[in-house]
């Protein structure tokens, strides 16, 4: 409800501003052409074009064409009498148009570029985030990174980063390593919480700092971290089998010599205590 409450005014703000200076080059028009000042007022009407150029680029040709009509119908109006007067405000007629269209060619084609990079940012498979470098305040978030973290592409808008990154180490390495100008930055892995309480691990790669903003491709690799866990700790498992069963033979192989041993030592004790007896038999049966 606020941010819609602001675009509005914003808007209001945008219409007076037209508004104001549209009246104040007509009215200094008048009071020129009737005290005989024809040096300046001209020059007014370019503000307004270029405001419209600003604020409505793909309007601004029928403005243009609009304003210098007026502009001309004051011209003939207050000074039919001086033909000069009236030639020259053909020609600026004339750069008023040209101003307008060239202006308004420009500023389409960069509307149209700004587009064709949303559309990719929004469509990208990688999440997009930007944040303020001074501030960490999130200035935008595409739907992919957004749904990752149960949000709404509004909701996140003008939030702290550390609203979703609360590892407070982490993000702090990564601030630094940024400010810093390291280029590239190294890829960064960090412990995010989605709005329901779920911790994700991102991986974020700064794209572009840009005045003041950092443009990062974000990753989800929380289901490739829970497969390494798995295999890790079935690999841990599997390797203290493999020790539990080693040490189980080892104490086997030792219990076996044990056994082997002592019946070693009863088998040379049964043939020590037979070898008397054998001395002992008489002559006449050997």
């Amino acid at each position: 409800m606020i941010q819609r409450w602001s675009i509005k005014l914003e808007e209001i703000m945008r219409l007076f501003i037209m508004v104001a200076a549209c009246i104040g080059a007509f009215l200094t028009t008048i009071f020129s052409l009737t005290h005989g000042v024809f040096e300046v007022f001209s020059f007014l009407y370019i503000l307004p074009i270029i405001l419209c150029v600003y604020f409505y680029p793909r309007q601004a040709v029928y403005f243009t064409l609009g304003i210098s009509l007026v502009y001309l119908g004051l011209i003939y109006l207050f000074g039919y009498a001086n033909h000069t007067m009236i030639a020259v405000a053909t020609a600026w007629f004339a750069i008023f148009m040209t101003i307008g269209i060239v202006a308004s060619s420009y500023a389409r084609r960069m509307l149209a570029e700004q587009e064709r990079i949303r559309n990719i940012l929004e469509n990208s498979q990688d999440g997009i985030i930007c944040f303020d470098q001074a501030t960490e305040q999130i200035l935008e978030i595409n739907p992919k990174c957004a749904r990752w973290l149960r949000y709404d592409t509004q909701e996140l808008q003008g939030k702290d980063l550390s609203a979703i990154w609360q590892d407070t180490n982490e993000r702090n390495r990564f601030l630094a390593s940024v400010t810093e100008g390291r280029n590239p930055v190294s890829d960064t892995e960090g412990l995010f919480r989605a709005k329901d309480g779920t911790l994700l691990r991102f991986t974020l790669s700064v794209v572009l700092v840009l005045k003041g903003r950092v443009y990062c491709s974000v990753i989800d690799i929380t289901g490739s971290k829970i497969v390494d866990e798995e295999i890790r700790r079935t690999l841990e498992d599997l390797e203290a089998q493999v020790k539990a069963r080693t040490a189980h033979l080892e104490q086997i192989n030792e219990e076996l010599r044990a056994e082997i041993l002592e019946r070693r030592k009863f088998e040379q004790t049964i043939i020590a205590s037979q070898a008397p007896k054998r001395d002992d038999v008489p002559e006449d049966r050997r």
